[in-house]
């Protein structure tokens, strides 16, 4: 417990931690965990409702959440570990056309993500369809406008806080990340597509 406080500290004082670095199995791992739930639920949606009853939809949107908690806690820990200053980014090294181009793709990745929830719901986004709910069926924003905007949404986010730590992380490690999340969504979107 004592090491885990230390590096907590080290983490506030701009340092990076000395034994809670993740490795790249356990990021890829974490990354991959919440999409091997969501293939679970698309694929045997009867025994997550077997499980949940009523509540299906509600524990799916937890477990989404805490899986994001998941991913980002492991991510934060790698570029901790990785980063000389921990997570305390130098600013002063972050051009305009990173600045611009990060907050570009973090908007409208987050403008589907919002998008979505508010054309169909949490139930929709969740399975619902799937776990016993009536969702709405919308061609509207952000339907309109890309497939999967969801999973879309979430890629662009990705790569916008890569445009923002280029420069300060390796860039090989961030183009493998940035490819390896976007391929997890690419996979969770054509078995959603197809299946």
């Amino acid at each position: 417990m004592s090491a885990v406080l230390e590096d907590l500290g080290r983490l506030a004082s701009c340092s990076s931690p000395a034994r809670l670095c993740p490795t790249a199995w356990c990021v890829a791992s974490a990354l991959a965990a919440p999409h091997f739930l969501y293939a679970f639920i698309w694929f045997r949606p009867h025994v997550w409702r077997g499980w949940f009853g009523a509540k299906a939809v509600d524990a799916f949107a937890l477990c989404g959440a805490l899986g994001k908690l998941l991913q980002f806690g492991a991510v934060a820990m790698w570029l901790a570990c990785s980063l000389p200053r921990g997570l305390c980014l130098d600013p002063s090294v972050i051009s305009l056309p990173q600045w611009l181009a990060a907050l570009v793709l973090f908007a409208y990745g987050q403008s589907l993500n919002a998008g979505i929830f508010r054309a169909i719901g949490t139930a929709g986004v969740y399975y619902g369809f799937k776990l016993g709910h009536t969702v709405p069926w919308v061609t509207g924003w952000p339907f309109d406008t890309v497939a999967h905007p969801q999973y879309v949404g979430s890629v662009l986010s990705v790569w916008g806080l890569i445009a923002l730590l280029w420069g300060q992380a390796q860039r090989g490690a961030l183009l493998s990340l940035g490819a390896y999340w976007t391929a997890l969504y690419v996979v969770t979107g054509a078995f959603e597509q197809h299946a």
